[in-house]
C-alpha cells in the first residue's frame, strides 16, 4: 500500500513539474524543492523558513505543509509529512487521507469517501468508515471502531469498547475485550464471545458458538443452534438444547434425605430438551464416596443392580429357610425345633 502511494506521489510530482516547466501560468510555482499548481494553492510552513519544503500542492484551495502532498480541490495537508488526495480531504501530521472528504488524524490512515480516522495511529478504509480511537481499525463501508485498540471489519460492523473486535456484516462488539465474529453476531458483555450467524451474548464472561442463539446467562457457555437461555454458570450443548427458567436450577433436587454432597446447584449442563433428549457416552466410572459429586456411568449402575439381585436372592433363601422350621411344644429351660415341612 505505502509503495503504491509513494509511486502515485512521485508520478504526480514529476508530472506537475513537467507541466510547470512548459507553462508560464501564474497559478504554477516551482521553487525551493516544492510544486504548487492551482488557484490559491497555499504553502503552510511554520518552521524552518527558507529551507526546501519538498511539498506538492495541486488543486484550487489546496494547502500543504513541509514534506507534504495535497492533491484535489481544497485538499488540506498543511502539517508536516501529511498526504491528502481528493476533494475536501483533511490530514494531520504524517497522516494519509484519500477520498472525497476523507479525514485523517495524527499518523492515521483514512481511505474512502467521507472516511474518518481521527484516532492517533487509527485506520479507516471504506466509504464512511470511522476509526475514532487510538490504534483503532475500521475496514468496510460504514464500519465503526470507537474503542481504543478496537477492530471492526465488515459492512456496518461496530466495535465500541476497548480491545474489542467485530468481524462480519452488521456485527457488534460492545463489551470490554469482547469478540463478535459472523454476520449479525453481537456481544454486549465484558470478556465475552459470539461466533456464528445471528448469535447474541449479553452478559460477562460468556461464550456462544453456533447460529440463532440468545445467551443471557453470566459465565454461561452455549454451543449449538436455536438456543435461548438465561441461566448463569451453565453449559448448553447441541441443537435446540433446553431452555431453563431462572431459579429452576435447583428444582430437580427435590426433597433431600441424607447428607448428600453437591446439594446446592449453581447451574445446569443441558445436552437436549423435552422430546429431544440425548445420551452422553464414553463417561469414565465416577468416584463413589460420601463426598463424591462425580457422574456415574451405566456399568457402575449395572454392577449395583447385580449386587442387589444377589442380596435379593439371599434374602429369599433366608425367608424360605425360616419358613421351613416348625415350632414344637415349649419345654421350660430348653429350645426345641423340628425340621421338615410346615
Amino acid at each position: 500500500f505505502y509503495l503504491s502511494l509513494t509511486a502515485v506521489v512521485v508520478l504526480t510530482a514529476h508530472s506537475a513539474m513537467a507541466q510547470a516547466q512548459q507553462s508560464n501560468s501564474s497559478n504554477i510555482d516551482v521553487s525551493n524543492g516544492h510544486v504548487y499548481i492551482g488557484e490559491v494553492s497555499q504553502k503552510v510552513t511554520g518552521l524552518n523558513r527558507g529551507t526546501e519544503d519538498k511539498a506538492v500542492a495541486i488543486g484550487k484551495g489546496s494547502k500543504v505543509g513541509e514534506s507534504a502532498v495535497a492533491v484535489g480541490y481544497e485538499a488540506d495537508a498543511h502539517l508536516e509529512g501529511a498526504t491528502a488526495v481528493g476533494r475536501g480531504t483533511k490530514t494531520q501530521a504524517y497522516a494519509v487521507a484519500m477520498g472525497y472528504q476523507a479525514n485523517a488524524g495524527v499518523q492515521a490512515v483514512s481511505i474512502g469517501n467521507k472516511s474518518n480516522a481521527q484516532g492517533k495511529f487509527a485506520v479507516a478504509v471504506g466509504d464512511e468508515a470511522n476509526a475514532t480511537a487510538k490504534f483503532a481499525s475500521a475496514l468496510g463501508q460504514g464500519a465503526t471502531a470507537s474503542g481504543n485498540y478496537s477492530n471492526a471489519f465488515g459492512y456496518k460492523s461496530k466495535s465500541i469498547n476497548e480491545l474489542s473486535t467485530a468481524i462480519g456484516w452488521d456485527s457488534h462488539a460492545a463489551g470490554l475485550r469482547s469478540q463478535a465474529i459472523g454476520p449479525q453476531a453481537k456481544v454486549y458483555g465484558d470478556r465475552s464471545l459470539s461466533i456464528g450467524n445471528d448469535v447474541q451474548t449479553h452478559k460477562e464472561r460468556s461464550f456462544s458458538i453456533g447460529s440463532s442463539i440468545v445467551n443471557k446467562g453470566t459465565k454461561t457457555t452455549v454451543i449449538g443452534n436455536n438456543i435461548n437461555v438465561e441461566v448463569d454458570n451453565s453449559v448448553f450443548l447441541g441443537d435446540s438444547s433446553a431452555y431453563v427458567e431462572k431459579g429452576e436450577t435447583t428444582g430437580g433436587i427435590g426433597k433431600v434425605n441424607g447428607n448428600y454432597a453437591g446439594v446446592d446447584a449453581k447451574g445446569v449442563v443441558s445436552v437436549g430438551s423435552k422430546g429431544n433428549e440425548r445420551r452422553i457416552q464414553n463417561v469414565a466410572a465416577g468416584l463413589l464416596s460420601h463426598q463424591s459429586t462425580d457422574a456415574v456411568n451405566g456399568s457402575q449402575l449395572h454392577a449395583t443392580n447385580q449386587r442387589l439381585e444377589e442380596v435379593n436372592k439371599d434374602a429369599k433363601a433366608g425367608i424360605a429357610a425360616a419358613m421351613a422350621f416348625k415350632d414344637v411344644p415349649f419345654v421350660p429351660g430348653k429350645w426345641s425345633y423340628a425340621a421338615g415341612a410346615a
